[in-house]
């Protein structure tokens, strides 16, 4: 049988709250393990997504669901990054030695 996957809940808390910053989601941090953005609850280190107006348990739907359900909620403000047409815009270049 495998071994669980462990995971670090400070970590999986500091990548939700980054993402949901970048998607422009406005969340109220309940606890050091609950995220809150108005109806919608989100634990990170497990995944789990639930609603306050459902009676249905919550699933371990993950961090990218929970965003994508906050947008179809319109609860995500940004904007999609656009594509970049010359990377190499954004590559530095050391000066010759």
């Amino acid at each position: 049988m495998p071994a669980k996957r462990r995971i670090d809940a400070t970590q999986a808390m500091a990548e939700a709250e980054a993402a949901l910053t970048r998607a422009g989601v406005k969340f109220v941090r309940h606890s050091p393990f609950h995220l809150k953005v108005q109806v919608f609850n989100f634990w990170p280190s497990t995944g789990k997504v639930s609603r306050d107006d459902s009676s249905k348990k919550g699933a371990n739907l993950g961090l990218a669901v929970f965003i994508r359900l906050l947008r179809e909620a319109g609860l995500a403000t940004a904007q999609p990054i656009d594509v970049v047409d010359d990377p190499g815009a954004f590559i530095v270049q050391r000066p010759p030695q």
